[in-house]
């Protein structure tokens, strides 16, 4: 009886370890499952104007099928020398995506630039361009040292399909936060502003939003017991930074709101 009872546990033991590993879903399978579903509930959304709907759809669809799946592995390329595979990165990793196209807030490059200088011994930061190598260089100079800048040209690419999905899924900008196993903790969109914001509220409304995915990554290796004394403090540091009352971010949310709006309504008539 004994041991029949000693089978039935050890069944069970390796039967869940086994269902585990067999729930390590790759990114691209997650999107394929559910993204044309998502886009045309977010298009209707986009279309009725419900701009507050279309962002419940987008953190609904992130947090259901997208967090716990598993980046693939894909090839990229440095300034200088061969390219590098996703897997080879080590530490968690604090990923953007970007193409030379896009316009920044200008405090955003300033406030990732300081983050990274200050945290880039326990993650990775990384600026991913859908570019060219010519058109990147014109960017090098405005990017901290400890920020890798890659680019990927779809086009020759072996790996097209994973940038297909990287690219053109959820569209770009965008954040990926990853432990080092390149499982997806969180992905969120770039954060946006008027074009007339001043340097000095441009830096600190980016820095907040971008030190959340920052304090998300330290979280997740305080959790795995990862972090020394000195990188604990450098944490609370970082969670202090953002000094805004509710009420100054309200209003900053209310006025990201109308600002979307606005767009939108211009889009449209556009």
């Amino acid at each position: 009886m004994k041991k029949i009872l000693i089978l039935g546990i050890l069944f069970l033991y390796f039967g869940s370890t086994y269902a585990q590993l067999e729930r390590k879903i790759p990114f691209s399978v997650a999107v394929a499952a559910h993204i044309k579903k998502y886009n045309l509930k977010s298009n209707e959304a986009y279309k009725d104007q419900d701009l507050e709907y279309a962002q419940f759809l987008f953190d609904s669809l992130v947090q259901n099928h997208f967090v716990g799946t598993y980046m693939d592995d894909f090839k990229m390329s440095p300034m200088k020398g061969e390219p590098i595979s996703f897997k080879e990165i080590e530490k968690p990793i604090f990923l953007i995506t970007y193409a030379t196209w896009c316009v920044p807030g200008i405090g955003e490059i300033p406030a990732l630039n300081d983050l990274s200088d200050k945290f880039h011994d326990q993650i990775d930061f990384i600026v991913l361009f859908w570019d060219t190598k010519e058109r990147l260089k014109e960017k090098v100079g405005e990017y901290s040292e400890n920020i890798q800048l890659l680019y990927v040209n779809e086009k020759t690419n072996q790996n097209s399909y994973i940038i297909n999905n990287l690219k053109h899924s959820l569209g770009f900008p965008m954040m990926y936060f990853m432990d080092s196993d390149k499982k997806l903790l969180d992905i969120r969109k770039i954060v946006t502003h008027h074009s007339s914001e001043t340097l000095s509220n441009s830096y600190t409304i980016h820095y907040n939003s971008l030190s959340k995915g920052v304090s998300l990554l330290i979280a997740d290796l305080d959790a795995k017991g990862e972090l020394t004394a000195s990188e604990k403090e450098k944490k609370k540091e970082t969670k202090e930074r953002d000094s805004r009352s509710q009420e100054e971010r309200d209003i900053d949310e209310e006025y990201e709101r109308y600002r979307r709006e606005k767009d939108s309504l211009n889009n449209n008539r556009n």
